[in-house]
């Protein structure tokens, strides 16, 4: 049985080690092609160029990650000259790959690179599709990310989505091996296994959310349900310890898949925080504030709103808490019988992106949920409408006329739609924890309030009405404050001198350390 095993060991060893061999041998003609793809053919030139890596396998899904995305491949545009930058993504086909496959996949992407800068530039104003340096963007396919589904794994959903990120970056490296690594999404798995296929790759990492965090883990010990929790779970003593020592185990290797990183930033204080008491004080995890278009939003009007008109952005996916919403909505109406007058009736207007089905049905059981609750009628006012991928044009249409802004999520690792709330002139609402509590609608330097927090459904209900009782003039003082601070702080000028000072500048390469293209 022992040998067997050894056996086993030794042959999968060996296997490892002549698949990171061919796919090495490999490299060379597919960085060749790839930069003949983005239009360098001289062979000098291509030499010159540094191949970036962004791994990003929902990259057409238009939330605050993409925008992340999106802007710094425009910095590196603008300000690296010599950088082809390269996305591995799930949303594109077969017809984008190097390695020239010819049978389809499962879940395969139907979105070109063109439409997928198109949707960039009409989603968040970032001017890609038309950019002179744009064939210098090139889109490379990811055949198993529906691994990292939501709705993949029934069963150890964290350490199955790992397993598929390590497929993942797999199959990105086989596709070409890039000079330098940068996770936009937060898969940190796939930073030992480009370590597995060469030391010299640099590899960066914008984390959003840790997979996992030590608030996770403590919910688990107190046996309190969540949705990452749940009460079938959280109710059971046996169920709960199993669970707590998988966490333990999980948190092990994810601090040990962390430190294989050169680079790690957080997009928000509670993020870096998380990050550090992990990976402790080997490595220092700095604070990059994701980037908002607060030029565009800044002109909005602060007069003349809907008063009653509330505004929630954001992806449709269970951490959102648009269910929390629809109660507060609720609860509030419940409490003020004026708010449903049909002439001027208490509005929420949701508005987000769906990445697949599993997001359309989200939305379908928010309408229904929508119904059960009251909140649209056939023969009176409607009080919750949904826009569902809607253009930046008819965003920023609609940040322009509404008056506050709702924000549910938990421990929002950070709140780019808080950001935006605040750019636009609108009175924020969002939850007392993590970014929006600690990074965002914070007081001025003169203590004064640039936005409301709110924890349970019943002291959002309250602080709502607290709001809509606002005078006037008070209403314009703190849309002020709030604008100054978002286009002060997180701008996209901000974005990106941080993003070359804390990221790149750790990340770039020596002449000597390029690879050459023959």
């Amino acid at each position: 049985m022992l040998l067997a095993v050894l056996s086993a060991v030794v042959f999968s060893l060996q296997f490892v080690s002549a698949h990171i061999r061919n796919t090495k041998k490999a490299n060379k003609s597919r960085r060749r092609e790839l930069l003949e793809r983005a239009g360098i053919t001289d062979r000098e030139e291509r030499n010159k160029k540094t191949i970036v890596g962004f791994f990003h396998p929902y990259c057409n899904a238009g939330g605050g990650g993409e925008r992340v995305l999106f802007q710094a491949l425009l910095h590196h545009l603008e300000t690296h000259q010599d950088h082809v930058l390269v996305i591995y993504t799930g949303d594109v086909g077969i017809e984008s790959s190097l390695r020239h496959l010819n049978r389809p996949w499962n879940g395969m992407g139907t979105a070109t690179p063109a439409e997928i800068l198109e949707r960039c530039t009409a989603r968040f104003g970032i001017p890609l599709s038309t950019h002179p340096r744009r064939h210098h963007i090139q889109f490379l396919p990811l055949k198993s990310r529906a691994m990292v589904g939501d709705s993949y794994w029934k069963r150890l959903t964290l350490l199955g989505q790992s397993y598929g990120s390590v497929r993942m970056a797999i199959e990105a490296i086989g596709e070409v091996l890039p000079d330098v690594w940068i996770d936009t999404m937060g898969y940190a798995f796939s930073y030992p296994t480009v370590r597995a296929f060469s030391s010299k790759v640099r590899i960066g990492a914008y984390t959003h959310y840790p997979t996992i965090s030590t608030d996770m883990v403590s919910r688990v010990a107190l046996r309190k349900a969540t949705h990452t929790n749940p009460a079938g779970i959280a109710s059971s003593a046996l169920k709960s310890r199993l669970k707590l020592v998988y966490y333990q185990s999980f948190v092990w290797a994810y601090t040990k898949a962390l430190r294989c990183a050169h680079v790690i930033v957080g997009n928000g204080s509670w993020t870096a925080a998380h990050l550090s008491n992990l990976i402790g004080s080997t490595q220092q995890v700095r604070v990059l504030y994701p980037p908002c278009d607060t030029s565009r939003l800044t002109k909005l009007s602060l007069e003349s709103r809907q008063a009653r008109t509330l505004i929630s952005l954001g992806q449709f996916r269970p951490e959102k808490e648009h269910a929390t919403q629809l109660r507060i909505l609720r609860a509030t109406l419940d409490a003020n019988s004026n708010l449903r007058e049909a002439q001027n009736p208490l509005r929420l207007l949701m508005i987000g992106s769906s990445r697949d089905a599993t997001d359309e049905a989200r939305v379908e059981g928010l309408r229904t949920l929508a119904n059960e609750l009251k909140l649209t009628h056939a023969d009176g006012p409607d009080h919750v409408e949904f826009l569902v991928n809607a253009s930046y044009d008819s965003l920023i249409s609609s940040l322009g006329t509404a008056s506050i802004g709702i924000s549910t999520m938990v421990d929002e690792h950070f709140g780019i739609n808080v950001v935006e709330f605040m750019a636009a002139g609108l009175i924020t609402l969002s939850h007392a924890s993590a970014g929006p509590l600690l990074d965002i609608a914070v007081p001025d330097e003169q203590g004064r309030r640039t936005g409301y927090h709110a924890r349970s459904v019943d002291d959002f209900a309250a602080t709502l009405q607290r709001i809509l009782d606002l005078p006037s003039e008070e209403v314009i003082a703190i849309r002020q404050r709030a604008r100054i601070r978002a286009s002060e702080t997180f701008g996209a000028d901000a974005f990106c001198e941080r993003w070359e000072q804390m990221m790149w500048d750790k990340l770039r390469l020596d002449s000597s350390t390029r690879p050459k293209v023959q």
